[in-house]
């Protein structure tokens, strides 16, 4: 019954296409119109690839501030300690890690692969559908190929929207990515301070221990009482006390960074940090900041996009308003083996012309706009914040570490020197002791705010590095 339809066009032996028989003219002027289509049908072909996947994330990583992302790694793939436990984790290393094996930004990183899945789905054309009618009677048997046009003007639209959207994602990945790092700078900061702690308290320790050893050899000898060696006492078993609560905030701080780096199963006490942190001799000034922040931030480059995507979906919202379908019938029957013709089906937007789809996207990019101002200001605002906490540190580091801790220094022991001579009371000694080791806190915190400070700022200005 198909033999009329395989044997239209005659062939040579040699392949060769030789003169159509009148069956094939009769094909021919019968598929005329639909050549007269094939321009139409070209023009809904657009391109499904793109190239914002994860190698573009990771180019923008390390122009923007440095950051090695590294290759992807399965989920259940065994985690391989890195040589850097061993040799000492610097905060470089640390960022490293943190983008390589951290969990949740690896969930994050996988997004871009549904953004792409979206996107070929969005190329995917609608299958044509091929109906069939057997003869009875006098009527012949006929066939019916549909095949809907509306990709002709929409498909466009909606592969344009959906690149746009794969382009978003990846903006949006390259700030998550800036900010685990910032996240990771913060932590190893954190872990800083920790250890800075304890060694101030083992200070304090050694401090009144020989304190209190120069009040029970003064009780010895007769030149003290009992109850003056008290308070030396219950000094130095404070100071003990003050070390175990810092040991154990330097365990806390040591478990967070580690857990962030997925290496939650070493021992957090195993594992050697080596601070390698410099700072910047002077960071630009803040309208430069400012101007950096909004050309460069990953976040507000996504918004901008978001902006466009929406405005894409709308124009294919609103191109849906009407269908379009093409056919081509053909009909089998004696004494004319096939009869060809074409045929359309065009919906009537009487009842729905989508005024529901296109209505709420207008309402998502009026959204999406002020969206995009809230993020703006925020971005300002963190700009400016980051800058002040930087300034204010750096301020409190100078004032610690040249006026406050030697004047403090010299203080005590000059009055260590008093009371051993027996010309000064315990209690200027003891105050004395305290102040410094107060000072030698404050100046610990002021560096690592300066430290937490600089990485909150090189994220807020979108990871340049200065």
């Amino acid at each position: 019954m198909f033999h009329p339809l395989l044997t239209v066009l005659k062939r040579t032996p040699s392949g060769s296409t030789s003169c159509p028989s009148p069956a094939a003219a009769r094909l021919l002027r019968s598929c005329r119109p639909w050549l007269w289509a094939l321009p139409l049908l070209l023009a809904g072909c657009v391109s499904t690839k793109s190239t914002y996947d994860r190698a573009h994330v990771a180019n923008r990583l390390q122009r923007r501030a440095g950051y090695t992302l590294g290759a992807a790694q399965p989920a259940a793939a065994p985690v391989a300690l890195p040589p850097e436990v061993q040799t000492g984790l610097s905060e470089e290393a640390a960022t490293r890690l943190a983008l390589t094996r951290n969990p949740a930004f690896q969930a994050d990183l996988a997004t871009l692969a549904l953004a792409q899945a979206d996107l070929q789905d969005a190329g995917l054309l609608t299958n044509p559908v091929l109906s069939a009618v057997t003869s009875y009677g006098t009527a012949p048997f006929s066939l019916a190929l549909n095949v809907a046009a509306d990709l002709l003007w929409q498909r466009p639209l909606r592969v344009g929207a959906a690149q746009l959207e794969t382009q978003r994602v990846a903006e949006n990945l390259v700030a998550r990515g800036l900010m685990v790092g910032r996240d990771a700078q913060v932590s190893y900061a954190d872990v800083g301070l920790a250890d800075e702690r304890v060694r101030i308290a083992q200070e304090a320790i050694r401090m009144r221990a020989e304190v209190a050893r120069i009040v029970r050899s003064r009780y010895r000898v007769g030149e003290a009482s009992e109850l003056e060696t008290v308070a030396p006492s219950a000094d130095s078993l404070r100071a003990v006390d003050d070390y175990l609560r810092a040991r154990r905030d330097a365990q806390v701080a040591r478990l967070r960074l580690l857990a962030t780096l997925r290496l939650d199963t070493l021992n957090a006490d195993s594992v050697r940090f080596t601070p390698t942190t410099t700072l910047p001799a002077a960071v630009p000034p803040l309208p430069a900041l400012l101007d950096s922040a909004y050309a460069a931030r990953p976040d507000l480059w996504a918004a901008r996009i978001g902006i466009e995507a929406t405005g894409r979906r709308l124009q294919w919202e609103r191109s849906r308003v009407f269908s379009f379908v093409l056919s081509l019938n053909a009909r089998l029957n004696d004494p004319n083996p096939i009869q060809l013709g074409p045929g359309a089906a065009i919906g009537l937007p009487i009842f729905n012309r989508n005024q529901g789809r296109i209505a709420r996207v207008r309402a998502e990019l009026e959204q999406a706009a002020w969206q995009y101002l809230a993020l703006r200001q925020t971005v300002g605002l963190d700009v400016r914040e980051a800058y002040a906490q930087y300034e204010q540190a750096s301020r409190s580091v100078a004032l610690w570490d040249n006026s406050y801790l030697p004047s403090l220094q010299d203080a005590l022991r000059r009055s260590t020197n008093a009371f051993v001579n027996g010309d000064f009371p315990y209690v200027q000694v003891a105050e004395t002791t305290r102040q410094l080791l107060d000072a030698r806190q404050r100046a610990a915190e002021a560096r690592a705010d300066q430290r937490r400070a600089l990485a909150r700022l090189r994220y807020a200005v979108g990871g340049a590095r200065f």
